[in-house]
């Protein structure tokens, strides 16, 4: 049997270690309350561009994160951070009634990704 020094028992137990450090986060979404505060203030950011829209316009919107940006109400156009790439938010608004819709694309699958009555007013 070989002679393994005790430095490369702790160097290979660290590294061990350091692949269950890197690996845990992303396998179990550790940043999942993180992700849910993003799309969340993510959402009050566009439901506050589309009031601004329709109290200067006097009329409803309908559209995209995309036409507010071009509008500049927006400074960069927001997408669910949850699952990547091309989750952009439902949204429109009644200038009649007020009403402002702002909606995550995930909402059924991930329950608390909806802007809270509290944060609207």
């Amino acid at each position: 049997m070989r002679n393994v020094s005790i430095y490369k028992i702790i160097s290979i137990i660290a590294f061990i270690i350091l692949v269950f450090i890197l690996v845990i986060p992303q396998k179990f979404n550790v940043n999942k309350k993180q992700k849910t505060e993003e799309c969340i203030r993510n959402m009050k950011i566009i439901y506050d561009a589309i009031e601004n829209y329709m109290m200067e316009h006097e009329e409803d919107f309908t559209g995209s994160t995309q036409d507010l940006v071009r509008t500049g109400y927006l400074k960069k156009s927001y997408e669910c951070p949850e699952n990547g790439v091309g989750d952009k938010y439902f949204m429109n608004g009644d200038f009649i009634t007020g009403e402002i819709i702002v909606r995550c694309p995930h909402e059924e699958k991930f329950k608390d990704h909806k802007l809270p009555e509290s944060l609207i007013e």
